[in-house]
């Protein structure tokens, strides 16, 4: 997911720079109308409603000292960590979520908007590195920070490569600096393996620990859990529908189907038609084509952060337009889904919640749009 955002940001660029950003205002920054508005007032109201009346986020210094297991490291805080770079949107999610915003001191890898509930918090927390690499901190950037610890997901490539001028995982361990990789990924080799929504709870739970606020976690999982166990009963006697997530557009065909994503689809009612295959990178229009799926889900950035919006209404006419004998594509069940709402973060029910409404609709009640 993060090789794709990364490739997609560099072609964004490329055309700024030719075109004076004329193209990219016409093609990405349309409004996407009353579903993306929607979509966003949903999760706006979802994360507020999760963020009321939990226990204060002040740490319990009873809790330390506090080791952990992860990626094969053993991390040992005395104390809660008070310089910390976040360097993934869903993890820094986790982290604005737990109430610990002061203690960090810069985000990278910001590629939507933040949630309103969130807003007031991120509002003194420094952007770190530059547009052209996700905003992820060089080398010198996060030697002079002199972080404490940094929360990523995955320690491989991406945010710790030295041949794009990144600290490794050493270098900053040397600094004495620890790293947290969440969302169950240490390497991005091996991401395909399986993990589905128990890797966010996981995540909180792990982090409430390392920051003395368990009892502020506990709580936001048991909600999370909550909400997740009432899709799954108004799903359970129905019919599993036939579903493809279409993560492109119309330069390139990616497909979503291992993982967490394997695990959303499957717990809101869905029989994942590329389930067991590879089908990493991009994927032929050819391959596309033929699958049998009565729904497809496609990805979306709507908010214009980091990366460009994809618009909703050109991703539909193209699949419309290009694959006609798709039966999904036939009765008209294509969805779009903000991709960040499916990653391992504080959102992952929302997106649990907004495919099931996609494969099953008639479980659930009609949202008013505006």
């Amino acid at each position: 997911m993060k090789h794709t955002l990364r490739r997609i940001l560099q072609v964004v660029l490329l055309g700024i720079s030719v075109t004076v950003g004329i193209w990219i205002y016409q093609s990405y920054l349309r409004p996407e109308q009353t579903t993306v508005i929607t979509m966003n007032r949903t999760v706006d109201t979802n994360i507020t409603e999760l963020m009321r009346d939990l226990p204060a986020a002040q740490p319990d210094m009873s809790q330390f000292p506090v080791t952990i297991e992860n990626c094969g490291r053993t991390l040992t805080f005395t104390a809660p960590p008070r310089r910390v770079i976040g360097l993934w949107q869903p993890s820094n999610e986790l982290l604005l979520a737990l109430g610990v915003h002061q203690q960090v001191i810069g985000f990278g890898g910001m590629y939507d908007a933040i949630p309103t509930a969130f807003a007031q918090q991120t509002a003194q927390i420094p952007t770190l590195g530059s547009l052209m690499t996700l905003n992820i901190p060089n080398k010198e950037e996060m030697i002079k920070a002199q972080p404490d610890l940094i929360v990523t997901e995955g320690l491989d490539t991406f945010a710790f490569d030295s041949a794009q001028g990144f600290a490794t995982v050493a270098e900053i361990e040397a600094m004495g600096a620890q790293i947290y990789s969440s969302g169950s990924i240490c390497q991005f080799t091996q991401s395909h393996v399986s993990r589905g929504t128990e890797v966010v709870y996981d995540d909180l739970l792990t982090l409430g620990r390392i920051f003395g606020v368990s009892a502020r976690a506990e709580a936001i999982v048991a909600r999370l859990q909550q909400r997740e166990q009432a899709v799954l009963t108004a799903v359970a006697q129905r019919p599993a529908v036939k579903v493809a997530f279409f993560n492109g557009d119309a330069n390139a065909i990616y497909i979503l189907n291992s993982g967490i994503w394997a695990d959303l689809m499957k717990k809101a009612g869905g029989q994942n038609v590329f389930a067991g295959q590879d089908v990493t990178g991009v994927v032929s229009p050819e391959l596309f084509a033929g699958i049998d799926a009565d729904v497809i889900l496609y990805g979306i950035f709507p908010n214009n952060s980091v990366m460009p919006g994809r618009n909703s209404v050109d991703i539909a006419t193209y699949l419309s337009n290009t694959f006609p004998q798709i039966p999904a594509v036939q009765q008209q069940r294509l969805y779009p889904i903000s991709t960040i709402n499916t990653e391992a973060s504080i959102r992952v029910v929302d997106g649990l919640e907004t495919i099931a409404r996609a494969l099953h609709p008639e479980a659930f009640p009609v949202i008013q749009e505006p």
